[in-house]
């Protein structure tokens, strides 16, 4: 099973690559639009992603890229509590990025 990280913050990401170093099926891309995160899905392929909210400060991509993202299982990995529900209503579940446990739990079942 493949993951995606999609995000906008690269101190983050990088964080997030080096907890998840010796696995080459995680691959992260740091986005700045819809666009470049649909690009990322369809060069890296995953079969979970992992999409932060917000790629550019205060935008909404992330629910735009879930509409788009038809057939991948998605985590919603936004700080953006106001949002949630519009995630939960796609059937999408929210892991903070904060929560390693949890994030390890899901790529690791």
């Amino acid at each position: 099973m493949k993951f995606l990280f999609i995000d906008d913050n690269a101190e983050l990401l990088s964080s997030l690559r080096e907890i998840f170093f010796n696995n080459a099926n995680v691959p992260f891309a740091e986005c700045h639009s819809v666009e470049d995160a649909l690009r990322a899905i369809t060069e890296h392929r995953p079969d979970v992603v992992f999409l932060d909210h917000s790629l550019t400060g205060y935008g909404n991509e992330g629910l735009e890229i879930a509409d788009r993202a038809v057939g991948i299982k998605i985590y919603s990995t936004t700080a953006s509590t106001e949002v949630v529900s519009e995630y939960q209503k796609r059937g999408i579940e929210s892991v903070g990025k904060a929560d390693l446990k949890k994030l390890k739990s899901i790529i690791v079942a």
